[in-house]
């Protein structure tokens, strides 16, 4: 005879050997003690959890000769006959297979008989969900009144495709997932029951890959013994199911840490190259991810989490690292490339541009990833993470500094004294300090001192600047972010509230439609929705603004050119998009063009 698959001969036999379902252990040993049987019952749940299982533990706790008993013996007549299945007294219906009136007529006459072996009669249906309506209709009044010492169990997967007026006559018990420390105690256990040696790695590795069904993991540590023998290691279960193993998991989770898109490539190199599925390292690294975050939430490993000796420390340190909008945001990115996955996408490039989205937010302009930027521009500050790997900080500093000391260094006089000071200095010192240059110092120092929050503030302000777009076509002013785009901010007076915005030259245009008082509303709101910090938005153009401090105000030469390059940009304006010009005699409302 062939061997006996390990799923079949390693079924719980009594309510002591279930691995979790707590609350239908306790329900049904309570009603056993107490006698109160219920006549049918409806046991929900994904496949592998347990429902057949259960049901049959039921039929033995009643059928049993000490019955009814809590631990059945598993010696007498009807204990082994319902264990092997040939039990006359429990009946196993295929609901998939037997469907239709005449199989459920044909078992409403056999209800009738009493027990020919034991004491109660179970009827259990696997997959009930698929019989037709019209043997529901049938089974309806034998479902609701049936002979005495009689239960039926009805197994489904789903529960909704179940006729109401079925559901209101049972109990329900809905079956829920185990997860993979639970599957890992009836993986030790039948491998002890078995003598096969098996690694925790191994172990860990079979209990993910199970995807929460008790059936599933039996059965690949059954395929493991069929390719390795008794010894089972890590590399083994790598190799059947082509999973990754938790040294790839670890450096996917590190790269997105530290927020180096380089070791992302690589880790997906490594996948590729050690023929690793990479949907299925996706669902892994979920996982792994998951467990981060109830970390980084409750401040330590809970105990029922299934973590290799060794590996608390490193778990810990990840989690703190990455913080829960870091770890929220991987987890969605990654979550949505299996969904594309399962459309068609190619798994290997929708992984990769999923791992490098999470470890560089930057490039991903969703609110999401500006909310990670933001965590870790405060972590930084605050000393409590790793500095942010791409801010550019260095060159927007020297931004400042030239319109704070414009006006003190373009006076002519310092350049002829410059000489005489450096010959001077050692024998009259007073000279140098009598002349009216001595109210500069301070004036420098103040400027100074001032500059630095509002560079820190123009930083901030530059650094989010693709958020603030993102916020306004959010907001429905996808066009008003197009006319903004093309500028940038250059300074921050927090004292004023204003940020300078400068646009390019050769954008009049642009800057006139953003001036306008509704979309300078607009941008505003904006400003304020990300940064949290109420700024009125002030425009300039990089190549006016100088010339119009240095130029008579009685000229008209620069306003003749500016004029002119308007003129060309409205000309080119109405030749693309075949526009007409209406002129506003109100000059508060924006100009219309209609196309």
């Amino acid at each position: 005879m062939a061997e006996q698959s390990l799923y079949r001969r390693h079924r719980p036999q009594s309510f002591a050997d279930v691995v979790g379902q707590e609350h239908v252990v306790r329900t049904l040993s309570n009603a056993i003690e107490r006698d109160r049987v219920h006549h049918a019952y409806l046991f929900v749940g994904s496949r592998g959890t347990g429902k057949t299982s259960m049901a049959k533990i039921l039929a033995r706790s009643l059928n049993c000769v000490n019955g009814p008993t809590l631990e059945p013996c598993g010696v007498c007549d009807s204990c082994v006959a319902i264990a092997a299945g040939s039990s006359m007294d429990v009946i196993e219906m295929d609901a998939a297979s037997n469907r239709s009136v005449d199989d459920i007529r044909d078992l409403r006459e056999r209800v009738s008989y009493a027990p020919p072996e034991g004491t109660w009669k179970v009827y259990i249906l696997d997959e009930a969900h698929m019989l037709t309506r019209e043997a529901w209709n049938a089974f309806l009044k034998t479902l609701e009144e049936p002979p005495p010492n009689t239960v039926f169990v009805l197994a489904t997967t789903e529960a909704h495709k179940v006729m109401p007026t079925i559901v209101d006559r049972c109990q329900r018990f809905d079956f829920g997932r185990p997860s993979p420390d639970e599957i890992a105690i009836v993986l030790r256990r039948a491998a002890a029951a078995e003598s096969i040696g098996i690694d925790d790695g191994a172990v860990g590795a079979i209990a993910r890959a199970a995807n929460g069904s008790f059936r599933d993991a039996l059965g690949t540590l059954d395929q493991l013994v069929a390719y390795s023998g008794n010894e089972i290691a890590t590399e083994d279960v790598l190799a059947v199911l082509g999973v990754a193993d938790s040294e790839l998991i670890f450096r996917a989770s590190e790269a997105i840490a530290s927020g180096d898109g380089a070791e992302a490539l690589r880790v997906s190199a490594a996948i590729s190259s050690a023929g690793h599925d990479p949907a299925r390292f996706a669902s892994d690294l979920i996982a792994h991810l998951r467990q981060l975050l109830v970390v980084a939430t409750l401040g330590e490993i809970p105990d029922h989490f299934l973590v290799v000796a060794g590996q608390e420390a490193r778990i810990s340190d990840q989690a703190n690292r990455l913080g829960e909008i870091a770890l929220v945001r991987a987890i969605d990115e990654l979550s949505a490339a299996l969904t594309a996955i399962r459309e068609g996408d190619e798994a290997r490039m929708t992984v990769e541009l999923a791992l490098l989205r999470a470890a560089r937010p930057e490039i991903d302009p969703s609110r999401a990833a500006l909310n990670q930027r933001i965590e870790r521009l405060e972590a930084a500050v605050a000393g409590t993470g790793p500095a942010p790997a791409a801010p550019a900080a260095p060159a927007p500093a020297a931004a400042p500094t030239p319109p704070a000391q414009a006006a003190p260094v373009a006076a002519p006089e310092p350049e002829s004294a410059a000489p005489e000071p450096t010959a001077v200095e050692a024998a009259a010192p007073e000279p140098a300090v009598a002349p009216a240059p001595e109210p500069e110092p301070p004036a420098e120092a103040a400027a100074a001192v001032q500059d630095e929050p509002s560079a820190a503030g123009r930083e901030r302000v530059i650094e989010l600047w693709p958020g603030i777009l993102e916020q306004m076509r959010q907001d429905g002013a996808g066009m008003l972010s197009a006319v903004v785009g093309i500028a940038r901010p250059v300074a921050v007076d927090e004292d004023e509230g204003t940020v300078t915005i400068a646009f390019p030259p050769g954008s009049a245009f642009n800057r006139r439609k953003a001036d306008d008082k509704d979309n300078r509303e607009l941008v505003a709101k904006a400003i304020l929705s990300v940064l949290g910090t109420p700024l009125r938005p002030v425009y300039t153009m990089l190549d006016d603004e100088p010339e119009a401090e240095s130029a008579p105000a009685g000229s008209g030469g620069d306003e003749a050119e500016a004029a002119t390059g308007e003129n060309e940009l409205v000309e080119r304006f109405i030749a693309e998009f075949d526009a007409e010009v209406v002129i506003d005699d109100e000059p508060d409302k924006p100009m219309e063009e209609t196309s």
